[in-house]
């Protein structure tokens, strides 16, 4: 008979995992909000500070190469978003 304990299936989650996961969700939100909100100097500003945020989950997610690929489909995002804000300054 086979008994499991808590012990032996414990799978941490390491930072680089969250800093890639936190990258894709502040690159997704950048993203829906540079194209909902009639304010392009806000989605310019939140997009900025995905990248920022991005570029420092990258930092963190350098040595393994599945963080790291989240981490740049986040960068992504936030810069179509800082992209978005800037279009709509000049052109709306």
């Amino acid at each position: 008979m086979i008994t499991y304990n808590s012990y032996t299936m414990h799978h941490p989650t390491s930072l680089p995992k969250i800093a890639g996961f936190a990258s894709i969700f502040i690159g997704v939100v950048a993203a829906a909000f540079a194209f909902i909100t009639k304010s392009p100097e806000a989605s310019v500003y939140m997009g900025s500070a995905g990248v920022a945020l991005c570029v420092v989950s990258a930092v963190i997610a350098r040595k393994n190469i599945d963080e790291l690929q989240m981490t740049v489909a986040g960068l992504f995002l936030a810069i179509v978003a800082t992209a978005i804000g800037i279009w709509q300054m000049y052109n709306l």
